[in-house]
């Protein structure tokens, strides 16, 4: 219809002269070299229109192979009617979480990239706040903040496609990390604005088309919370398939030791709230680091408070929330800070990383106890990743709770729960590391590296666990900072799935895979 469109003057030309033969057809005075000749204009006309057809496509072409494409969205639009209800998407648990529609998008439009050229390819979070002039002198002094996603294409490590983001106010906040869905169709990008006029900051969360890279949706949180109203910053996005083979999403909000509260949407529903997680659910919440288990039953939340984090003796915890009864467990004894979550693929162990202990924390799951501790081999860890076999668990040394300027990985063995001496420790990550704060397991086996993403620097770092040694810088497209990432596999239509996040592993396919690496190792020892 696009193209249609622009040809809008061939396709007047053709309706006359069809409705030129048709008179034509109806007079008796009509000669065969008159349905000839209007024939051969419609012939003619036809291959015209084919041309330019053709011409549109291959630009189409060109423009989606381009390396990057940027599409820049404001709040040009109309935004949802007061309180959102009148849009039908707000849910009686939208409501009690205090989620809210703000802005209603048309994200359909030509495709911003080519994904049966780029059918594996990797999500991350873009803003300026810790940005490098060199890397991009074009930003002038004194210039606009921004805030957006780019698309790295798994293989080749190049940015294929970025989006950058804005409402109606100044950008004042960047993304704390980007999600997308099981399917692949959204992509979850937080950012706050500080009105024009003044006033307090108001964050947001921008739902975005994958294929096109325009806004469907924009959302805020605001919720009653202890004594007044409050509204929370998106820091971490999850995606994982339910225990009953529903796609969900986790919205994951705070900031420091204050997190919540948490939304689950379902991404095949409009993106509509399923569950709210507040303080009346787990109470405290801590650091916004909410995982889903392999089962898809359980949600690890972790729990905590300013007191807790600086209090002498590690008193945080963890809530283990049962999505089929709406229950939840509490497990002590966490340190002080409890970020980081991830579980082995057999669901047996939950390793949880304490940012201002530098511990990490092994909790057995059949009786959700604490059963060991380790030293986390870095400062202030924050993101945690496990190795194809699971026999090596990985730390990322921000400085949580410090410096908050680590560039390094710690190196933890698996089968002693011991600070790994296989190799020199920590591990530099050089270039511009720097606050470093997620790891992502690419989801090639065959590649065997991990992708680090850098709150304070300007690239995407690759680290072989082959070598044990960086391989590639994948800069940032606008030079700006990251902050967590996603896998994605997709079809040539777009239709696509998330493989692993900053959570682990939410395919099948690659949990099946690591649980059999898992009992190969096993066998080895």
């Amino acid at each position: 219809m696009r193209s249609l469109m622009r040809n809008k003057p061939l396709l007047i030309v053709l309706a006359a002269l069809v409705a030129l033969f048709v008179s034509a057809c109806s007079s008796s005075d009509v000669t065969q070299e008159d349905l000839d000749a209007v024939n051969a204009q419609l012939t003619a006309k036809n291959a015209e229109l084919t041309t330019k057809n053709q011409e549109i496509s291959e630009l189409q072409t060109q423009i989606s192979t381009t390396a990057p494409v940027t599409v820049i969205q404001t709040g040009e639009l109309a935004p949802a009617a007061p309180g959102s209800t009148a849009s039908g998407w707000a849910t009686d648990e939208s409501i009690r979480g205090g989620l809210h529609l703000v802005a209603q998008y048309d994200s359909s439009g030509p495709d911003a990239w080519d994904a049966s050229a780029h059918p594996l390819v990797y999500f991350t979070s873009e803003s300026s706040y810790n940005y490098n002039e060199e890397m991009n002198a074009a930003k002038e002094e004194g210039a606009p903040n921004f805030a957006g996603f780019h698309i790295i294409d798994a293989y080749a490590k190049e940015v294929i496609a970025a989006g950058l983001y804005q409402f109606e106010g100044n950008i004042s906040r960047g993304p704390h990390g980007v999600g997308v869905s099981r399917d692949g169709k959204w992509a979850y990008v937080g950012f706050s604005e500080t009105p024009a006029e003044g006033g307090d900051r108001i964050s947001y969360i921008a739902i975005v088309n994958t294929r096109t890279m325009k806004m469907d949706k924009l959302l805020k949180q605001e919720s009653y919370f202890e004594g007044g109203m409050r509204s929370q910053a998106l820091h971490h996005v999850q995606s994982f398939t339910d225990f009953e083979g529903n796609d969900r999403v986790i919205l994951q909000w705070g900031f420091g030791a204050n997190g919540g509260p948490h939304h689950i949407l379902d991404s095949k529903n409009d993106n509509k709230v399923v569950k709210a997680i507040t303080y009346d659910d787990v109470k405290p919440m801590g650091h916004p680091f909410t995982t889903p288990d392999p089962t898809g039953q359980y949600i690890y939340i972790s729990m905590g408070a300013n007191w807790i984090r600086s209090n002498h003796a590690p008193a945080a915890g963890i809530a283990k929330l049962d999505l089929a009864t709406g229950e939840h467990e509490v497990i002590e004894g966490v340190g002080h800070h409890p970020i980081g979550i991830t579980h082995t693929a057999d669901g047996r162990w939950t390793y949880v990383v304490d940012g201002h202990g530098s511990h990490v924390y092994k909790i057995d799951n059949e009786i959700d106890e604490v059963v060991g501790s380790t030293s986390a081999g870095v400062a202030g860890p924050y993101g945690i990743a496990l190795n194809w076999d699971e026999t090596e668990i990985w730390l990322v040394g921000k400085g949580e709770g410090s410096h908050n300027r680590g560039g390094h990985l710690g190196l933890i063995d698996a089968k002693t729960f011991r600070t790994s001496r296989a190799i020199n420790q920590p591990v530099n990550l050089g270039g511009s590391a720097s606050s470093v704060d997620h790891a992502i397991l690419h989801p090639d086996p065959a590649v065997n590296e991990l992708w680090v993403s850098n709150m304070k620097g300007w690239e995407t770092i690759v680290l072989s666990l082959d070598t044990y040694e960086v391989t590639d810088y994948v800069p940032t497209p606008n030079a700006g900072d990251t902050h967590s990432g996603a896998f994605v596999r997709y079809n040539a239509d777009y239709t696509g799935e998330l493989l692993v996040d900053m959570g682990g592993p939410k395919s099948a396919s690659m949990w099946a895979d690591v649980r059999t690496r898992v009992e190969a190792a096993a066998s080895a020892r």
